[in-house]
C-alpha cells in the first residue's frame, strides 16, 4: 500500500476515535477511569504529524473539548497543545515503528495528559486522581486506541 493509502487509514482511525468520543462523551465522563478517546486520537494523530502540525491539532481538539464542557478553555487547550507537540517529538527520539511502542506511547501520553488536566483544573480529583484514576484511564486508552491502530496497520499490509 502506498503513502496515500497509509495516510487514509490513519485519518480514518483518528476520525473514528474523534466521532466515538463526541458521540459517547456523556457515557465516558460518567465513570472514572474510562478511556479518553480524544487524547488517544490526538496521540495517534501526533504520531504521524510534524511537531508544529501536531501542536495545532492538539490546540483545536482542546478548544473543541473545552467548548463541550464550557470550562477551562485555556488550560485544556494548553495541555492538549503540549501533549500534541511532545507526542510528535517523542517519535523522533524513540522507535515509533516497533509494535509495542504504540501501546507504551499511548499509555504514557494519556497518563501525562490526564495528570496535567487533573492537577490544573479546579474541582478535579487532584493528587488522588492522578495516582489512581489516571493510570486506569491511560491503560484503557492504550488498549482501545492501540487496538484500533493495530487493526488499521493489519489492514494496510498487502
Amino acid at each position: 500500500m502506498g503513502v496515500r493509502g497509509r495516510w487514509a487509514s490513519d485519518v480514518i482511525v483518528v476520525l473514528g476515535l474523534l466521532v466515538l468520543h463526541f458521540l459517547l462523551r456523556r457515557f465516558l465522563l460518567a465513570w472514572p477511569g474510562m478511556p479518553s478517546l480524544l487524547i488517544g486520537a490526538l496521540l495517534l494523530g501526533a504520531l504521524r504529524m510534524r511537531a508544529g502540525n501536531a501542536a495545532l491539532f492538539g490546540f483545536l481538539l482542546g478548544l473543541l473539548e473545552a467548548a463541550m464542557g464550557l470550562e477551562g478553555m485555556g488550560i485544556i487547550s494548553f495541555v492538549f497543545t503540549a501533549v500534541g507537540y511532545l507526542g510528535a517529538r517523542s517519535r523522533d527520539l524513540l522507535f515509533a515503528d516497533a509494535r509495542h511502542y504504540v501501546f507504551i506511547y499511548l499509555f504514557v501520553g494519556t497518563w501525562v495528559a490526564e495528570v496535567a488536566l487533573m492537577l490544573a483544573m479546579p474541582g478535579e480529583a487532584g493528587l488522588v486522581g492522578s495516582l489512581f484514576l489516571a493510570p486506569v484511564s491511560a491503560l484503557a486508552t492504550a488498549i482501545l486506541c492501540g487496538s484500533a491502530e493495530a487493526v488499521a496497520a493489519a489492514l494496510r499490509r498487502p
